[in-house]
C-alpha cells in the first residue's frame, strides 16, 4: 500500500511537471508549481523547530523519561500529543521512546492527528476566523477530538503493536483528548486563549531557531551548541514540497472527474457546495477550510471543521514528510486520518442534525430559533 501510494503521487508530479514546461493545458501545471511554491513557507514554519528538537528532546529526556518508566508509559507520546510530525514530534519520539515501534507510532501517528491539532489546526485556525464562527469551530473541534484516538487505536492494529502495549499507551491520549473536549465545551473562550498562546509560543520559538541557524550560516558565529544540522531539516521540507507538486495535481484531477458526485453526496449531508470543496481541500490542507469558512453554511463549518482536526493533510504536508523520513509508515498514517476523518463527519452530521431537532422541539414549546441549514 505504501509504495502503490508513493508511485501515484509520483506518476502526478511527472505529469505536472510536464504540463508546467508544455503550457499548462490540462490545468495541471499550475497545481505542480503551487506545490512546489510551498517550499518557502514549510522553510519559514518548519526549518527553526526542527533544529531545535535535539535541545528539547534532551529536557525531555531528563524531566519526562523517568516518571514514564515507572508508569510503564512510552514517553515518546509525550511530544507527540503536543507537536505535529513536522514540527519536530518526529525526531523527538523517536529519542525518547522505548522500542522503535511506539517511537513510529507515537511519532507519526499520534503527533499528526493531536499533535498537528494542538500546535498547528487550532492556533493557526483561531487567527483566520471571525469571532462570530468560533462557535462552530469549537464544536467541529470537538468532534474530531472525540474521533482521533480511535483512528490512532486503528493505525496500531494495522502497524501490528501488541495490543496491549497499545491499548495502555493510549489511555493518557484518551484522557487527553476529554478533558481537551470539556474544556472546549464547558469554557471555549478560556481555552481558545490558551491555544492561542501556545501557537504563539510555537511560532516564536520556530523563529528562535531559525534565526540561530541564520547566524551560523551567514556569520560563521554558533550561539546555541546542540541544534539539528540545517542540511537535515532543509532535505526534510524540499521532500514535501516535492511530494506536494505531485499531490495537488492529483487532488485537482479527482475533484474535476467527481465534481458532481461530490456535490451529490453534499446535498444528502446537507452541506454546500463550498463545504464539500472544504472537505476535499483538506486532503491536502485545513488552511483552505478556515480561508473559505464565511462562505460555508452553519452545519458545513462543523462538519469540515471535525475532518479538517481529525483527517487533514493525509495527502499533504504531512505525507509528504513521512514518505521523507518513514515511508513504511504510510499505511498506518493513511489508515489513521481516513478513520478518524470518515468517522468525525458521519458524528459531525449527526450530532448538528440532532441538536437541530432540539431546538425545534424547544421551539415548539414556546422557544423560537432561527436554523440556517
Amino acid at each position: 500500500m505504501d509504495k502503490f501510494v508513493l508511485y501515484i503521487i509520483g506518476t502526478f508530479f511527472v505529469i505536472g511537471a510536464i504540463d508546467y514546461m508544455t503550457g499548462n493545458h490540462l490545468k495541471l501545471g499550475e497545481k505542480f508549481e503551487e506545490g512546489i511554491k510551498t517550499m518557502g513557507a514549510l522553510g519559514l514554519g518548519m526549518i527553526g523547530i526542527l533544529s531545535l528538537a535535539p535541545i528539547f528532546t534532551n529536557f525531555l529526556a531528563t524531566e519526562i523519561v523517568p516518571i514514564f518508566r515507572e508508569l510503564n508509559l512510552d514517553p515518546s507520546i509525550v511530544p507527540a500529543a503536543l507537536l505535529a510530525v513536522d514540527m519536530g514530534a518526529f525526531q523527538m519520539a523517536n529519542e525518547l521512546a522505548l522500542t522503535e515501534e511506539m517511537g513510529a507510532f507515537s511519532g507519526i501517528i499520534i503527533a499528526s492527528t493531536l499533535g498537528a491539532t494542538i500546535s498547528f489546526s487550532i492556533p493557526v485556525a483561531l487567527g483566520m476566523l471571525s469571532k462570530e464562527d468560533e462557535k462552530y469551530f469549537s464544536k467541529g473541534v470537538l468532534i474530531g477530538i472525540i474521533t482521533i484516538p480511535i483512528g490512532c487505536l486503528a493505525a496500531g492494529l494495522w502497524q501490528q503493536i501488541d495490543i496491549n502495549i497499545l491499548v495502555w499507551n493510549m489511555v493518557p491520549i484518551f484522557v487527553f483528548a476529554i478533558l481537551l473536549g470539556a474544556g472546549l465545551l464547558k469554557a471555549p473562550t478560556i481555552f481558545i486563549k490558551v491555544f492561542n498562546v501556545f501557537g504563539k509560543l510555537i511560532i516564536t520559538l520556530s523563529t528562535v531557531g531559525l534565526l540561530l541557524q541564520g547566524i551560523d550560516v551567514i556569520f560563521g558565529v554558533t550561539l546555541v551548541s546542540g541544534l539539528a544540522p540545517l542540511s537535515d531539516s532543509t532535505l526534510i521540507v524540499a521532500k514535501i514540497a516535492l511530494f506536494l507538486g505531485g499531490a495537488y495535481p492529483m487532488l485537482a484531477l479527482i475533484n474535476r472527474i467527481f465534481n458532481k458526485s461530490f456535490k451529490e453526496i453534499g446535498e444528502k449531508l446537507g452541506i454546500n457546495s463550498a463545504s464539500v470543496a472544504g472537505i476535499l481541500g483538506s486532503l491536502a490542507s485545513n488552511l483552505l477550510v478556515f480561508g473559505t469558512f464565511k462562505e460555508m453554511n452553519p452545519k458545513g463549518k462543523v462538519v469540515c471543521t471535525a475532518f479538517g482536526i481529525s483527517g487533514a493533510f493525509v495527502f499533504g504536508g504531512q505525507f509528504g514528510f513521512v514518505s521523507g523520513v518513514a515511508p513504511e509508515m504510510l499505511g498506518a498514517f493513511i489508515i489513521a486520518k481516513l478513520t478518524a476523518g470518515t468517522l468525525s463527519i458521519v458524528l459531525a452530521a449527526w450530532l448538528f442534525e440532532r441538536e437541530n431537532k432540539t431546538i425545534s422541539v424547544k421551539e415548539n414549546g414556546g422557544i423560537r430559533h432561527e436554523y440556517q441549514g
